[in-house]
């Protein structure tokens, strides 16, 4: 042998097992006899150059690459792997292999980013780092076998194999361990069958889509005099109700009740498009990339408040809603008395049908929307979910209930939403019959919700926010934080009972039409912009991982940020709305944003299903940049408004017209019976009126 022979296989050897391992052909040893054969039948016709063989084992990661830099995966080639025509069913698997290490050197810095050039691999390596960095004593490999072998056969033997292996690093008291998951496995069969629930949604969705069609033809082309008493029939009207004419036409209505809101449809709009774009830019520091070590400087850069702050955009629709709902219950009670339990139940019909539509979807055809090496681990165990725990979303207690497991990960803001509305029903109603009773309960429960959060974060020790770090985004469900303080009623509930105070100014002042002046407008205009800054702003302490963790420190911003936040945004709403800089008003209350505003709620619940699916069906790791960001963000906002549109077309706006007349037939059946019985009554028996909130 030459040199350069010796030279040439010492390289290969050293590459191949330089920090990790490399992955074997298939599985020699097991008792599994059918694995067994078929591996060898695999060997012995890659030994031959056959094909299939050579597919299998060309679909396979070789070695890893960009470990160095935050890269962890290396991912092969699915397609060709799982559609290999071998003389077996053929199986992907993404291998999960850890290099432990001894401790590091006791003067090496584990909190700083820099690396000498001259300092040892294994301090790279090293695992025990800060929290916002990635790990890079782990890599997933990808991994072409037979599909008879199981994952415990391929587990039993890898771990055998790495430890009769010569390794670079074994000489520096290193060792491996590898570890395979079925859910990181895939064959091309999987998600091929439909079953009964998937044929349900598809039944029911051609048959709305059937009616919508038949139902505008009808319209459009119907002769029937307005007085015909055809019209008046609930079948009709039920039928009718599914026109795409007469929805559309009403998607472009705005709410003539108060002009000063009319500045929330652009308010609405803005910020559902500001959390679609932050829950892409969550998605991908959450998917494969090449460059984590980009993101871990984008933690300690000056703008971590902008870019990594996007759990306050929430509160902003929560402010919105209690503005809304106690304006339009203070208003409707100025003229009439309510049940509050009818009212709770209308909001109930408001909300669940899409919810339950898109709750449906996600059970089953979403899971058959696409495939990846990732598909399982994201998309299907999101599936799974929704098939387990629908119930506990349908009845709006999926942030209490199985929350790990929730149906819709961003749905836990329903629940609040909902939980939110019953206080403020009852609320309202002490206002209206006993104002400082209601003031007082309204008080003590704004004191109250403030300090929630800073108990709980002060008892478990708590960090002061949620925030948005590796461990987080690529395990949301499961995260301390997210179910202790981010996603229960209880901690979430201070903007909106902020909003219920500026919904009960606006009440009052629609009835005086007083504005404010120039120099007034300015002043809180500029004071709330500065309470934003600052609630934002300072949450950016925490990102920093030289800061002491200091309990009453943390536990203060957790309870009193999300007050000064929510109180800038109600002082930005109530400038645009009786203040003096015209320019935000128009900005605000742009025609566009009207039935725009009216998609946000189908926008919410269906754009994360296009950032999960994308992250799902990646087939390599991808180089992270802003640019591409926003450009994803863009698809999802076109995708997300496009089938928000579908959703009103085809469930929301139908079915809320069609509880509209059904309330509306009560009611006025029970006005029949009080003329009948000559009983003069200025409000409507047992609180039956139709919502407009």
């Amino acid at each position: 042998m030459t040199l350069m022979q010796v030279y040439s296989a010492v390289a290969e050897e050293f590459s191949k097992n330089f920090m990790f391992p490399s992955l074997p052909v298939a599985v020699l040893y097991t008792n599994n006899s059918l694995c067994k054969m078929q591996s060898e039948m695999y060997i012995q016709q890659l030994e031959n150059f056959t094909l299939w063989a050579s597919e299998m084992w060309d679909a396979t990661a070789k070695s890893s690459t960009g470990v160095l830099r935050g890269s962890h995966f290396q991912m092969g080639n699915f397609e060709q792997c799982i559609t290999a025509e071998a003389p077996f069913l053929t199986k992907y698997c993404l291998a999960t292999l850890t290099v432990h290490i001894p401790e590091v050197k006791k003067n090496r810095d584990l909190l700083s980013l820099y690396h000498s050039p001259d300092e040892h691999i294994l301090d790279r390596l090293y695992p025990n780092h800060h929290i916002s960095q990635q790990v890079r004593n782990i890599v997933h490999n990808a991994w072409c076998i037979p599909a008879s072998c199981s994952s415990h056969d391929l587990e039993e033997f890898l771990n055998s194999y790495i430890n009769g292996t010569y390794l670079s690093l074994t000489n520096e008291n290193v060792t491996y361990t590898a570890k395979v998951s079925e859910m990181a496995c895939s064959t091309k069969y999987e998600n091929k069958a439909l079953n009964a629930a998937d044929i349900s949604f598809c039944s029911v969705t051609v048959f709305l889509i059937v009616l919508v069609i038949a139902a505008t033809s009808y319209e459009i082309n119907e002769k029937t005099p307005e007085n015909d008493n055809t019209k008046k029939t609930f079948l009709y009207r039920f039928f009718i109700s599914f026109s795409a004419r007469k929805t559309m036409s009403d998607l472009r209505k705005k709410d003539e009740s108060n002009d000063a809101l009319n500045t929330l449809y652009g308010i609405r709009t803005i910020s559902i498009i500001f959390i679609i774009v932050g829950h892409r830019f969550g998605t991908s520091i959450a998917t494969p990339f090449l460059n984590f070590d980009f993101i871990e400087k984008e933690y300690r850069a000056p703008m971590t408040f902008v870019l990594f702050r996007e759990d306050f955009l929430v509160d902003v629709f929560f402010v919105m809603g209690g503005i809304l709902v106690t304006y339009g219950l203070l208003s409707y009670l100025d003229k009439h008395n309510f049940n509050p339990g009818v009212i709770i139940l209308m909001r109930y019909i408001r909300l669940t049908p899409v919810y339950a539509f898109v709750i449906f979807y996600y059970a089953t055809i979403f899971n058959y929307s696409g495939s990846g090496p990732l598909w399982k681990l994201i998309v299907g165990q999101d599936s799974q979910d929704c098939r387990d725990n629908w119930w506990a979303n349908l009845l709006y207690i999926n942030n209490y209930v199985n929350a790990d497991h929730m149906c819709i990960v961003q749905s836990w803001y329903l629940p609040c939403d909902f939980h939110y509305f019953i206080i403020a029903t009852l609320v309202c109603l002490l206002l209206k019959k006993k104002k400082n009773i209601g003031f007082s309960v309204l008080l003590f429960l704004t004191i109250i919700s403030i300090t929630v959060p800073f108990v709980l974060t002060l008892v478990f020790e708590r960090p002061a926010l949620l925030r948005l770090y590796p461990d987080f985004l690529t395990a949301p469900k499961t995260h301390a934080d997210f179910l202790l303080t981010y996603i229960k009623s209880h901690t979430r509930a201070t903007p909106y009972l902020i909003g219920m105070f500026t919904g009960y100014i606006y009440h009052k002042l629609h009835e005086t039409r007083k504005y404010m002046t120039k120099k007034r407008s300015y002043f809180v205009l500029l004071l709330s912009i500065l309470f934003i800054i600052v609630s934002i702003a300072g949450g950016t302490v925490f990102y920093d991982p030289y800061h002491n963790y200091n309990v009453l420190e943390s536990a203060a911003y957790a309870g009193l940020s999300r007050p000064v936040f929510a109180a800038g945004i109600v002082g930005i709403i109530y400038v645009s709305s009786y203040g003096y800089p015209c320019f935000i008003r128009d900005i605000l209350t742009w025609p566009p944003w009207i039935p725009l505003s009216k998609l946000v709620y189908g926008a919410y619940l269906m754009h994360m299903q296009f950032q999960l699916r994308s992250a799902g069906a990646l087939m390599s790791p991808r180089y992270f940049s802003y640019f591409d960001v926003m450009s994803y963000s863009l698809s999802d906002l076109v995708l997300s408004f496009f089938t928000a549109l579908l959703l009103y077309l085809l469930v929301e706006a139908p079915f809320r017209r069609i509880f509209k007349e059904i309330f509306a037939r009560k009611r006025n059946k029970i006005g029949k019976e009080n003329e009948e019985s000559t009983v003069v009554q200025d409000t409507p028996r047992n609180g039956t009126c139709v919502s407009k909130l």
